[in-house]
């Protein structure tokens, strides 16, 4: 995506752009704590 079509998202958008493609590179976000997961 763009910088100038993901800076123009709302914040709340742009957060679930950035966990979503942090999950499909396997990582994982602990929607608690607002944070990654360490890896182990």
């Amino acid at each position: 995506m763009p910088f100038d079509v993901a800076f123009c998202l709302p914040s709340d958008e742009r957060l679930a752009f950035v966990i979503a493609l942090g999950r499909l590179d396997g990582h994982a976000f602990d929607f608690a704590a607002m944070r990654w997961k360490e890896r182990k």
